[in-house]
């Protein structure tokens, strides 16, 4: 081999592995989009539903097709069926719940298709009543596709305490 083809080679070799490295930061790029986008989803449909109460508005824009609810009330009913079968529990208890519901969120967690948030539900001002709730959800195409919930009496807190003892996590 001459000198000139083995330079070649290697401005070659040179040029496969920045395209490699460069293709790599794109996967984490799109896949840090992705994550920034699912979030936003999420938190406008908890924000339409449960503070705007509009029900049938966050289901048309961000619940797909093939939703599941895993809610054990709900549970086997999948499809457009489920998706219909939770738009009406959820607007039953928007509307036992009261015009001054709402939920204040405490902090969202995501990777990928998988978002997470932490809540409190409170049927009106005070606090004193709330719920905690801690939602998951799983999107595809950008739509809400799955969802599960825990819920349990809200930890009593004074102002500005954390949520966890010695732990303290950005807003």
């Amino acid at each position: 081999m001459t000198m000139r083809t083995m330079m070649i080679l290697r401005l070659l070799g040179l040029c496969a592995g920045c395209f490699a490295a460069a293709g790599c930061a794109t996967a984490v790029l799109f896949e840090q989009e992705l994550t920034k986008t699912n979030t936003q989803t999420v938190l406008a449909f908890e924000e339409t539903v449960f503070n705007k109460h509009e029900v049938a508005e966050a289901f048309q824009h961000y619940i797909g097709d093939s939703f599941v609810e895993h809610d054990r009330e709900l549970a086997g009913v999948r499809g457009e069926a489920a998706r219909g079968e939770a738009q009406r529990a959820y607007a039953g208890l928007i509307e036992s719940d009261g015009a001054q519901a709402h939920r204040v969120l405490e902090r969202s967690v995501a990777q990928g298709d998988l978002v997470a948030t932490q809540s409190f539900w409170s049927r009106d001002e005070r606090a004193s009543d709330a719920v905690a709730v801690v939602d998951f959800y799983r999107l595809s195409a950008g739509r809400i596709v799955e969802h599960w919930d825990v819920i349990g009496v809200a930890p009593t807190r004074r102002s500005g305490e954390d949520a966890v003892p010695g732990v303290s996590l950005p807003p």
